[in-house]
């Protein structure tokens, strides 16, 4: 495999991230270019495995028996974990989604191991190249697809630590892969990127309740929710918005998000300057959907709650001043 080869393959995922969200992308930028090209081809896997639960995106998938038979055996494992929980979808599309989990799971560990040709997907090329220059681990990129994995099931949590267990392997496990690209000396530093992950998936959880119900997943601990008398199908009634006792709920939440938050913040001390840019644009972002919330007294059914325009305007400035100021610093 050739440098021009790795090059390519690093423009591909540069333009997935690009297309996926053009705020994240620009904070990319305050990195060293190598830096910046690993986090692309992580994000862009990322981004992938999503689609690919989420019915977004059908990969070419090139089945094999070997590929058919881990994918039944898989699933076997999945349906005995997830024994009180439903499908998501039909058989079908089910076991066409997990093959290409699966699929995803074995190349990133020819990946690892440097077996990836230029046959292969681009995102994989690029991926081996990241895995020879930092020490990223294999696990943290499993961790994230079994919670994907777990969205090909009805999903409905039902304690905290259920929630953030879920939160860690969305969200978490991707702040761990990445800082190991950003760098790091005390070992602290993982600790809070788990929290600043949890905290960032709590706040989506809270956001995206009626889009979740919807797909047949419940993210909010209904256990909790009993205690606020609040029925899981009252998730899917805008009425919920007026009811004192979701806004009870939702004071309890903010509370816990808050724990998090504030483990999550000491995180960027221990980034140099240029590599702390990214995760605290991504932490400014979401403190001001955080902030949304809070206005609207946990009304996220009315009207879908995004950045306005004045948000990210405000967050591309941010990030250019962030920029500036890491040139002329020493850290």
């Amino acid at each position: 495999m050739t440098r021009t080869d790795v090059e390519v393959a690093y423009e591909h995922c540069q333009n997935v991230c690009r297309d996926a969200s053009t705020t994240f992308y620009s904070s990319f930028s305050a990195l060293e270019i190598e830096k910046r090209k690993a986090v692309h081809a992580v994000y862009a896997l990322c981004r992938w495995v999503d689609d690919i639960v989420d019915g977004d995106e059908t990969p070419d998938v090139k089945i094999t028996d070997e590929l058919i038979h881990q994918s039944k055996e898989r699933n076997d494992l999945l349906v005995s974990i997830h024994s009180d929980r439903e499908i998501a979808n039909s058989d079908e599309i089910h076991m066409n989604r997990l093959m290409s989990l699966v699929s995803v799971r074995n190349d990133l560990v020819r990946a690892s191991q440097g077996l990836i040709t230029t046959e292969d997907n681009p995102v994989f090329v690029a991926l081996q190249d990241v895995f020879k220059k930092y020490p990223i681990r294999l696990q943290d990129f499993e961790t994230v697809i079994e919670g994907m994995e777990d969205d090909l099931f009805t999903v409905q949590c039902k304690t905290w630590d259920e929630l953030r267990s879920y939160c860690y392997k969305v969200a978490s496990a991707v702040g761990l892969i990445l800082i190991e690209i950003y760098g790091y000396e005390d070992r602290a530093a993982r600790l809070h990127a788990i929290d600043l992950g949890i905290q960032m998936q709590l706040i989506n959880v809270l956001r995206d309740v009626s889009e979740d119900y919807e797909r047949g997943r419940v993210y909010l601990p209904v256990d909790v929710l009993a205690e606020f008398n609040i029925d899981v199908d009252d998730l899917g009634e805008i009425a919920l918005a007026s009811n004192p006792s979701w806004s009870a709920f939702v004071r309890e939440y903010l509370t816990v998000v808050r724990r998090h938050q504030t483990s999550a913040l000491l995180l960027f001390d221990y980034l140099d300057t240029r590599s702390r840019v990214q995760p605290k644009i991504m932490q400014d972002a979401y403190t001001k959907i955080f902030n949304q919330i809070i206005r609207k007294s946990g009304d996220v059914f009315t009207t879908p709650l995004k950045l306005s325009k004045p948000a990210k305007l405000s967050l591309w400035l941010k990030i250019n001043y962030l920029k500036f100021k890491a040139r002329f610093s020493s850290n």
